[in-house]
């Protein structure tokens, strides 16, 4: 509690104020001061030490004052407060401040109400208790902001490298394989066997004709036929009887088409054929038959094709044309060495047939041959499976898989294993910070809804009591960190018609439309006085009202006056449970507030704040004790009627008789009209004078006043007083004076 203001230099009007030693604060303590006299400036003084806020007091400085502003003022503990010192810059947590500025900066600004006022009266509300909580929310939330700058610059980092082609997180949550680069180039394959299908089929065409045409080939049939004939007889003949054994039989084949059926008797000499010469020629007859010819044709192109054919290089074109689209087709090498090896056998077990058509064949290595190609046909079979599409293929898709393979070949390398293993740390601790923060937020959001519920209550009564149109409506806390969507209330009329406060629309009821001037102080006294009322720490602390209500509010000010001198609050249960306040400070410039505040308050200390000459032509101010009741409250009449008497029972010199004249004229018609109203009411009505009030009387011979003596007495009077002989020349002065003044106190008595 402030005991007493001993220094204020050079701030605003308070220049200099030698007399404010003597002037004690109390615990109701009013200040009465005009508007420019230096009200403002007292609660801007009280807001620097709130604050600890030294630039309001630099601002405030005395023009043309040239030192350091100074105050310094006494606590009822002893305790002295300075400005300057590094005491007062810390600020003080035990003063609340109801003025122009908690208004502008809390509640409302002009015709506005801001998102910032909104912010402002939500912590307010919330208190320390909320307000520490907000606090950690905040930090956390600063903390998890931060770390997501730093995810977003890794982010980024990541995006310039993918070009958006694949997300961070799935990027992270790519597994690892195996082999990667032979699964990537086994689906290069895959796409490039796709997309070359022509071409592999055309190959795969090609081989199996090469391959049908060995195995159905039509060699073991063709040499499997055999005709018996004795071709080393014939040779043997050919060798003893020929000359030239090579020359051409052609002549032996006519002999024997020539000679006769019975086969008796030789074509060339005529003789008797012998049984031997019937053999030799049956030899002849069956060697140069059409049917043993065709044979030894077909059997001699079968032999000399297969002679010449090489498996090996047969082997090798369809390992080269299955290689041109990109085929590999393994053999064996041993097995090759092993099918030359049957060829050889087979080619000189063919020989042999080309000399005898009767010779039978062992085919057994050339089957051996023939499976050997049959097994390679199978194996091209198998091989076509997983080269020959019968069904479209969506190689968009291998693609990503490819791009996926290759994504995961990346994921899993050092680099990026320590950029996710950093990642995941930052997204770990933001977890933690996370589940932290939602639980302070549900702390606060539940505390916030408590006290929100019990201002929400205290609000709408005192606007009640104060007579307002309107209460608040939607009341409640803000839950979001960030924006500027959010209000915290409206308003709703006669109890129906809902009003927002941040509609813009002028069509449309809004704040500065439905709300009067005074409308709007009650909105913001409502406010404080809730906040204050529901303070824990109200007992110790100093509240200060600058003003709470202006000239327009006079018709609240009654209940403002009641509610000031009886702080108290109503509990659920409609209980009314009182409320002490350390210190009440209240200033005012309305003279009829200050009067009724006085009455009201239990033994308050009035002061007042009055012109105290000039410094270089800036008006001065000072604070002196003021008689409430003799300078606001007693009646003027009463206080020139005191005058008058002082003057007669002192014996006074009389300075300035026309005016006291005029005291004495209004004294004795305020009498006249209240003993007298109802038989002058006519006269009153019509601004007469004593003169003609008495004349009324005397003719309606009201309490005697028709009495000759009586009568004369107040004419006597009346002439004396100047009353309605305003262009007299008669003067009154010294004695007569007196004894005229003595005459009019005796004739109100009379009255």
């Amino acid at each position: 509690m402030i005991i007493r203001i001993t220094k204020i230099k050079g701030v605003g009007r308070f220049q200099d104020c030698p007399s404010l030693g003597g002037r004690h604060f109390s615990k109701n303590t009013i200040i009465f001061g005009q508007n420019a006299g230096g009200k403002s400036t007292l609660t801007d003084i009280l807001w620097s030490y709130k604050t600890g806020n030294g630039s309001i007091i630099e601002g405030r400085k005395t023009f043309g004052y040239t030192n350091q502003p100074e105050i310094e003022f006494i606590d009822d503990k002893g305790s002295t407060f300075k400005y300057p010192s590094a005491e007062w810059l810390k600020g003080s947590d035990y003063i609340e401040i109801f003025d122009t500025q908690f208004i502008n900066e809390n509640i409302f600004e002009g015709h506005e109400i801001t998102y910032g006022h909104q912010k402002n009266l939500h912590t307010i509300i919330i208190g320390p208790k909320g307000n520490k909580l907000s606090a950690e929310i905040n930090s956390i939330q600063e903390q998890f902001s931060e770390l997501t700058n730093k995810k977003s610059s890794k982010t980024n980092e990541f995006n310039r490298i993918f070009k958006k082609e694949i997300t961070a997180e799935e990027f992270s949550k790519l597994p690892k394989i195996e082999n990667p680069e032979s699964k990537i180039k086994e689906k290069k394959d895959l796409i490039e066997v796709y997309n070359n299908q022509a071409k592999i089929k055309a190959a795969f065409s090609t081989v199996e004709l090469q391959l049908e045409s060995v195995v159905q080939q039509a060699t073991k049939s063709i040499l499997s036929s055999t005709i018996k004939v004795n071709a080393d007889k014939i040779i043997d003949h050919i060798q003893k009887t020929w000359k030239n054994p090579e020359y051409s039989k052609d002549f032996l084949q006519l002999g024997v088409n020539l000679t006769k059926d019975q086969n008796k008797f030789c074509v060339f000499c005529g003789q008797e054929l012998s049984e031997e010469a019937k053999k030799l020629l049956q030899e002849y007859e069956k060697f140069f038959s059409n049917e043993y010819r065709s044979l030894q044709v077909k059997v001699s192109d079968a032999i000399t094709k297969f002679l010449k054919w090489n498996p090996q290089s047969f082997l090798e074109s369809i390992q080269d044309k299955l290689a041109s689209v990109k085929i590999n087709l393994e053999l064996d090498k041993a097995k090759i060495s092993d099918l030359l090896l049957l060829k050889e056998s087979v080619d000189r077990e063919f020989e042999l047939k080309m000399k005898d058509l009767g010779y039978e064949l062992d085919f057994q290595n050339f089957d051996s041959i023939i499976e050997f190609f049959r097994q390679i046909q199978k194996q091209i079979e198998e091989i076509k499976k997983g080269y020959v599409f019968e069904k479209s293929m969506n190689t968009d898709a291998i693609n990503k898989e490819i791009k996926n393979i290759e994504y995961s070949k990346m994921r899993h390398s050092p680099e990026w294993e320590d950029f996710f293993k950093e990642y995941e740390e930052i997204e770990k601790v933001q977890d933690g910070l996370k589940s932290k923060r939602e639980k302070l937020r549900s702390e606060l959001n539940t505390y916030s809804d408590q006290l929100f519920k019990i201002h929400f209550d205290t609000i709408n009564r005192i606007l009640q009591e104060l007579g307002a149109d309107f209460i608040l409506c939607d009341f409640q806390p803000m839950k979001k960190l960030v924006g500027q969507s959010e209000r915290i209330f409206a308003l709703k009329f006669f109890k129906s018609h809902r009003v927002l406060i941040d509609e813009k629309s002028v069509n449309k009821p809004n704040f500065k439309n439905t709300l009067s001037e005074s409308d709007k102080r009650v909105l913001a006294f409502s406010f404080f006085y809730s906040l204050m009322i529901h303070d824990p720490k109200l007992n110790e602390k100093i509240i200060v009202f600058d003003d709470p209500f202006s000239s327009f509010d006079s018709d609240r000010r009654t209940k403002t006056t009641e509610l000031l001198a009886n702080p108290h609050l109503i509990d659920e249960n409609g209980e009314i449970i009182e409320k002490e306040i350390n210190q009440l400070i209240i200033l005012t410039h309305e003279s009829e507030f200050f009067k009724w505040v006085f009455r009201r308050l239990d033994t308050p200390k009035a002061l007042r704040i009055v012109s105290n000459g000039d410094y270089n032509g800036v008006s001065k101010s000072t604070i002196i004790d003021c008689d409430v009741y003799k300078e606001f409250i007693e009646n003027e009449n009463i206080k020139n009627l005191k005058e008058i008497e002082e003057v007669c029972s002192a014996n006074k010199p009389i300075v300035n008789y026309d005016g006291i004249c005029v005291k004495c004229r209004k004294i004795m018609e305020s009498i006249f009209k209240r003993k007298y109203l109802f038989e002058l009411e006519n006269e009153i009505y019509q601004s007469k004078s004593i003169r003609t009030f008495v004349e009324k009387l005397k003719d309606k011979k009201v309490n005697h006043y028709d009495d000759s003596v009586k009568y004369k007495n107040f004419i006597f009077l009346c002439d004396n007083l100047n009353i309605e002989l305003h262009d007299s020349s008669m003067k009154n002065e010294g004695k007569n004076a007196q004894i005229i003044l003595t005459d009019f106190l005796k004739l109100i008595k009379e009255i």
